[in-house]
């Protein structure tokens, strides 16, 4: 048994499934790479109104005034296919491309439906509609024992419909069903010949003396029992989609609903493959020319579409533009789902998710450069540290040993920015020895000093502009307070204090 998706108008649906409210209204899809530019698809509203293909846009807008025109976008019949290939990839993974907007499943591997009736049939043929539907398509399905019998029953039969006689089926279809050339075709219209079944009872041989060659083609296809073999096509792994905005838009309300409907549909083609979605990539062009683009990388892979709107939304809520939107699109990486064991004493973040919403809230009030994981730099600088976005996975685990038999070290708090101190140096103990504190004068801290060790020197980059050296004190001052001096180039400097 085999099953055929098509979608008729393909290119058309291509576009409306981001705006399936058209559907209902005047709409023609313009071929721009004509001249002068030609309608190739239209609604059946504009058909009404006396729009048909392959008029100018002009001819058919003075025929409907409200009509609306849309251009044909490859890029969006592109990711048109991806969906519905993985649309059908969750059903069976046997798909053919027949052509643009034609599926052709081989439906002979799935348990589900050994030895199934027709009831059970139209039910599995009822469930892959839905699926397809909650995509934005609007798909006809034939099944049938062969392919050409499964396409045959797509295009030229109710929005699903099964084949369980195919001679029967196949005399009743038109002689369009078999593409005749048009030649062929003006010559069967001269006969009176119109179905499938009055071309048979002429006879092959009969026929074949009158049109050639031709013939036997078209009685290959009409044929019950004629199979081909189907070039399977790989699970595309790539989520992507775009839309133009005609006017530019301002609001960033329109631009939140479309994102909310991709992000839905991104969610619901993950679910049917059985992947999660590792990060989002959003790109936008201004009025100007300009164009911009911003990776949002996901704490945890997931497939939740209301987690992925919301990393949306916190983002746009703090992007200002120059000019107004003139396109956006939106990439996912797609990923494996990630399932971590943990040991018994291990602590994990309730909602990393939520915890990475905090970070970009606070990363758009401080900016991008000042929130994260302090790390220290591979350099011998004491202040050498770099932030690195946190791992919101695993919470930080206290290191239990024997550390509770062992004295705790007192905290020191450093100092940043480092607090300016002017000190007085006095004579040392040796002659050979620098000059020790004995009075310092900072915000921090202030006071004379009754005791310090030092000096530590320190240096390095010297083979560099940046190169630097300092040397730090370790003093106590007659409060009891112990801090630490640092004298650099710019002079002295308290970078921290012993609480």
């Amino acid at each position: 048994m085999f099953a055929v998706i098509h979608l008729p108008d393909f290119s058309l649906q291509a576009v409306l499934r981001h705006e399936p409210e058209l559907w209902m209204q005047s709409v023609a899809l313009v071929e721009g790479g004509t001249h002068p530019p030609r309608l190739c698809a239209r609604t059946e509203s504009a058909a009404r109104a006396g729009v048909s293909v392959p008029m100018t846009p002009t001819q058919a807008q003075a025929r409907c005034p409200d009509l609306i025109i849309r251009a044909r976008s490859a890029s969006q019949e592109a990711s048109a296919t991806d969906a519905l290939i993985q649309c059908a990839y969750g059903f069976t993974p046997l798909v053919e491309q027949t052509r643009p907007g034609i599926l052709t499943l081989d439906l002979g591997a799935l348990a589900e439906l050994k030895g199934a009736g027709r009831e059970q049939l139209q039910v599995w043929a009822a469930r892959l509609a839905s699926a397809l539907t909650g995509h934005q398509f609007r798909p006809r399905i034939g099944m049938g024992p062969t392919p050409n019998l499964a396409q045959h029953a797509a295009h030229w039969g109710p929005p699903i419909q099964i084949v369980e006689q195919p001679e029967l089926f196949l005399r009743q279809l038109p002689v369009a069903a078999l593409h005749p050339s048009s030649d062929v075709a003006a010559l069967f219209s001269k006969w009176g010949v119109h179905t499938v079944g009055e071309m048979l009872d002429l006879g092959q041989s009969e026929v074949t003396e009158r049109i050639g060659l031709e013939a036997f083609a078209l009685f290959a296809a009409a044929s019950p029992k004629a199979t081909r073999p189907l070039r399977w096509v790989s699970l595309p792994e790539r989520f992507e989609e775009q839309y133009p905005f005609d006017p530019p838009l301002e609001t960033a309300e329109q631009l939140l609903f479309i994102l909310r409907r991709w992000v839905d549909q991104f969610s619901q083609r993950l679910e049917g493959i059985g992947l999660v979605a590792g990060a989002l990539s959003l790109r936008w062009q201004l009025e100007d020319g300009t164009t911009g683009e911003r990776q949002l990388p996901l704490p945890h892979p997931t497939a939740q579409a209301d987690i992925l709107f919301r990393l949306l939304q916190t983002y746009l809520e703090t992007l200002r533009t120059e000019a107004p939107l003139t396109g956006v699109s939106l990439g996912l990486e797609p990923a494996r789902p990630v399932h971590h064991q943990f040991s018994l004493f291990e602590a994990v973040i309730k909602d990393p998710h939520q915890l990475q919403e905090t970070l970009g809230r606070l990363s758009a009030l401080l900016g991008p450069d000042r929130v994260g994981t302090p790390l220290r730099q591979d350099r011998h600088h004491p202040d050498g540290f770099f932030l690195t976005p946190p791992h919101c996975e695993q919470a930080p685990v206290p290191r239990s040993s024997n550390g509770s038999r062992l004295p705790r070290p007192l905290p020191f708090r450093r100092l940043r920015p480092a607090s300016p101190a002017r000190v007085e140096t006095g004579p040392p103990p040796l002659s050979s020895l620098p000059e020790p504190p004995h009075a310092l004068a900072s915000p921090s801290v202030s006071g004379p000093i009754r005791f310090s060790l030092g000096p530590w020197k320190q240096s390095g980059e010297w083979w560099e502009n940046g190169g630097w050296q300092q040397e730090e004190w370790e003093v106590e001052t007659h409060r009891g307070i112990t801090c630490r001096l640092t004298r650099t180039a710019g002079g002295w400097v308290v970078t921290g204090i012993l609480d």
